[in-house]
């Protein structure tokens, strides 16, 4: 999943596609059962490259793109088949404070003593506060959401939609077994936005969508808001975005 809200193939795999599928279902990687698997962006070695706190490893990337993609990874984590854990800090978008900014250290010079700062999501004089404050309440509402709803709990995936033409990256996934209310995950790895976005006519369709039974509606659950019935399925996109729905 590192690699994947990078862009990038995840090592020795055989496509974008791939590196994702596998992220998202376990039994891809030859577990049986997601009672298995124990999943993680983050954990607690961060020493050098790709395994440094996101914050780290997204230096590079504006604080706009930095937010985006520390986004999408908790929803990766927290709708994937498995048992997620999440380092502490990374909730907040923590960063290193004993290593320098390409994620180096010495044994001497704080590698297992590094704390958390849990200022950092409280102090109002820094100015990504806001930013990680966001992060916070969007992870605190997929945690919520994903020791709450059952069709996170079972293994069924499936992955209804792909979308690949044109530079794009999108790929839309369901968990949930017959008789369950679903999850569906649409999310987005690259730089698309739907075109005409902010306008009341702009559309990005997700063909194979769930039906909607009677007297029932789509929530989205990161941004808490009902779905008018019109726009279910198709929705504008937006880079590095992901979006997760089920019925209410």
């Amino acid at each position: 999943m590192r690699a994947a809200i990078l862009g990038e193939s995840g090592g020795g795999e055989s496509s974008f596609e791939w590196t994702v599928r596998k992220a998202i279902d376990c039994r891809l990687l030859g577990f049986t059962d997601g009672a298995q698997a124990i999943n993680y962006v983050t954990k607690h070695d961060v020493e050098g490259y790709r395994h440094e706190r996101l914050f780290t490893m997204l230096r590079g990337f504006s604080d706009d793109d930095k937010e985006k993609r520390i986004k999408l990874a908790f929803v990766c984590l927290l709708t994937a088949v498995g048992i997620p854990m999440f380092l502490a800090g990374e909730e907040f978008a923590d960063q290193h404070d004993f290593f320098d900014q390409n994620g180096n250290v010495t044994q001497n010079g704080g590698k297992q003593v590094d704390p958390v700062n849990f200022n950092r999501l409280v102090d109002t004089t820094d100015p990504l506060q806001p930013m990680r404050k966001r992060i916070f309440e969007y992870v605190v509402r997929l945690v919520k959401f994903r020791t709450q709803q059952p069709a996170l709990a079972v293994n069924d995936t499936e992955f209804i939609h792909l979308d690949f033409d044109f530079g794009k990256r999108v790929l839309v996934w369901q968990r949930g077994k017959s008789g369950q209310d679903p999850v569906v995950v649409v999310a987005n790895f690259s730089d698309f936005v739907t075109t005409g976005a902010g306008s009341p006519w702009a559309e990005y369709r997700v063909h194979n969508w769930p039906a909607t039974p009677a007297g029932r509606q789509w929530r989205e659950v990161t941004q808490e808001r009902i779905v008018p019935p019109e726009w279910v399925g198709r929705e504008p996109i937006y880079p590095w975005e992901a979006k997760v729905y089920t019925l209410v």
